[in-house]
């Protein structure tokens, strides 16, 4: 992690930039290829209420448990230690998680979930969503822990696919924002617990 920390940070700008990028993306590919829905896609579903309450519960389902594993279950150790790699470019300073958390939830889902899913399907779609985080996850020197990590970004756009399915899109943007915001505060605690040591 020493090495990390010697790059300059990541600031939660560049994540703001990203999420617009995405967001404008998602309406190009809607209107050249999709049916010209996603602005009604937002409302679609349950109740907004019942969205966000549904998207916090996803949320908390997923990241609270993957986060005792990854932190406190002995053989997961190394796959903490690469987790911490990831994050430790971040500015996670003062609510800088949140932000980051948001603009990851916003953006991704609108262009993941709402402009491609409907065109390619939730297999595709997870499939491409998972490649998007080729180079946050650092894939391009695949280790156990690396794969596990793509297996799981997979598996969590398939359910947030389904989420957005059965439930609707705003419940994918916050069960996607709960899962990185639960995930990147945990991170900072155990980035500063290192640091300390």
């Amino acid at each position: 992690m020493d090495q990390i920390a010697q790059k300059p940070l990541i600031r939660v700008r560049r994540f703001w930039v990203v999420c617009a990028f995405a967001i404008a993306l998602a309406f190009v590919i809607d209107a050249a290829f999709g049916d010209g829905a996603l602005p009604t896609a937002l409302m679609e579903g349950q109740p907004v209420a019942a969205q966000i309450g549904w998207g916090i519960t996803f949320g908390l389902a997923i990241s609270v448990p993957s986060m005792v594993v990854v932190f406190f279950v002995l053989p997961f150790s190394s796959l903490r230690r690469q987790l911490l790699d990831l994050v430790g470019r971040l500015d996670l300073g003062a609510l800088n998680p949140l932000w980051i958390s948001l603009s990851a939830g916003i953006g991704e889902e609108l262009l993941f979930r709402g402009a491609l899913q409907p065109i390619l399907g939730i297999w595709w779609a997870s499939f491409i969503f998972t490649l998007a985080h080729f180079r946050s996850g650092q894939f391009h020197s695949m280790n156990w822990q690396k794969l596990i990590y793509a297996a799981s970004v997979f598996i969590v756009g398939l359910f947030l696919g389904y989420v957005f399915l059965e439930i609707g899109l705003i419940a994918a943007m916050v069960a996607h924002a709960i899962v990185d915001v639960v995930s990147l505060f945990t991170a900072r605690r155990w980035l500063r617990v290192y640091s300390l040591a």
